[in-house]
């Protein structure tokens, strides 16, 4: 009996277990996605660039002696105009050497003008043969000492006023002191940098453009430019200059970007990444880029017998709840966005979040963004 009853509870546990796999077989699962409808948009390459921003107009203006800096008339961020005084050398003995040259030059100034009015008399007197050729030649050569006396003195102040002016350090062109690197009273050899004088009016940056994206640029095309540390905000820019020639080594190509409309947030050195439209599309069927699987075949060319990898791409919509493969072509594409050209319907439900997972014919559930 004992045994009896075993047998008759084993068949029941089996029985009960079919029982629990058909009914697992029954509940198809569904898969939760994600989906995106299609629309007609407009959808726009661009080349991406980056580059450091800097100053129309950007120098470094450098001492020209060696000598302490005696006074700084200028402080960073301030203003200046043409040819204003940034900062001044010690310069009292070139002051005395330039006054000095110009009493000289003065003096020599003067004895020529009597070398000039003895000779013009002396000339008057000569042309009335009331004097001897001898005394005419000699006003004649103490006029051409007088001018050569003149001439040197004259080139001695210039010297000292050059000398003079070298100790003195001008802003080249208005615009900003964006730095000042030295201190009063601090010994300064000659042709070290004084100051950073800067024209912020406009703003510019040079990049470089790969050899793959050279022959979409041209000079006066349009930039959009953002700037990481200027947040929520883009400026206008265009294309000023373009080289001529490639660099060998990088296979690259330096373009200069002029931004238009620069405000005082946008600060020399500040990395800026600029963005050239090369191409768009009007109305095109567009789908996030994940949306896309793709596939590759390496099929035999039968004119040349070489291999060839051909590349395809899939991407599932939904369709009366279920997942429908369909096999597309693709064209231009953008911001991790790509238009397909071939393959989808207006208003198709794209799988975007769950196609890979899911499989063709497979019931599906779709979840909120």
């Amino acid at each position: 009996m004992r045994r009896l009853a075993f047998y008759i509870s084993l068949i029941s546990i089996i029985i009960f277990q079919g029982c629990s796999k058909d009914s697992e077989t029954q509940e198809e699962v569904l898969v939760p996605v994600k989906i995106y409808e299609v629309k007609p948009e407009t959808l726009v390459r661009y080349i991406n660039l980056n580059g450091t921003i800097t100053a129309g107009k950007d120098q470094v203006v450098f001492s020209k002696i060696s000598e302490r800096i005696n006074k700084i008339y200028v402080k960073a961020g301030e203003r200046v105009s043409e040819n204003q005084k940034i900062a001044e050398q010690y310069n009292a003995i070139l002051v005395q050497a330039f006054d000095a040259a110009k009493a000289n030059a003065e003096n020599a100034a003067a004895q020529l003008e009597l070398a000039r009015q003895n000779y013009d008399r002396i000339k008057r007197l000569f042309d009335q043969n009331a004097i001897s050729q001898q005394q005419f030649e000699q006003v004649s050569t103490q006029l051409k000492a007088a001018v050569s006396g003149h001439e040197a003195a004259e080139a001695q102040l210039k010297q000292a006023g050059e000398q003079l002016e070298n100790s003195i350090i001008k802003a080249p062109f208005g615009g900003i002191a964006a730095s000042v690197f030295v201190e009063e009273n601090q010994m300064l050899p000659a042709g070290q940098p004084v100051a950073q004088i800067i024209d912020p009016s406009v703003m510019k940056s040079k990049v470089r453009v790969s050899g793959k994206d050279i022959p979409f640029i041209k000079k006066g095309q349009d930039v959009v430019v953002t700037i990481p540390l200027v947040e929520d905000k883009t400026y206008r820019g265009r294309i000023n200059s373009i080289d001529q020639a490639v660099d060998p080594l990088s296979k690259t190509m330096e373009a200069e970007i002029l931004i238009q409309n620069a405000d005082a947030g946008v600060k020399s050195g500040m990395q800026g990444d600029f963005l050239i439209a090369v191409n768009s599309v009007n109305d095109a069927f567009v789908v996030p880029e994940n949306a896309l699987l793709s596939q590759t075949e390496v099929k035999i060319n039968r004119e040349t017998g070489n291999q060839e990898s051909v590349k395809k791409y899939f991407l599932f919509v939904v369709k009366d709840g279920r997942a429908l493969l369909k096999e597309v072509s693709v064209g231009l594409s953008s911001d991790s966005r790509i238009q397909v050209t071939k393959g989808v319907n207006l208003s198709d439900m794209v799988i975007v979040v769950g196609n890979n997972i899911v499989r063709e014919g497979q019931k599906v559930t779709i979840i909120e963004n």
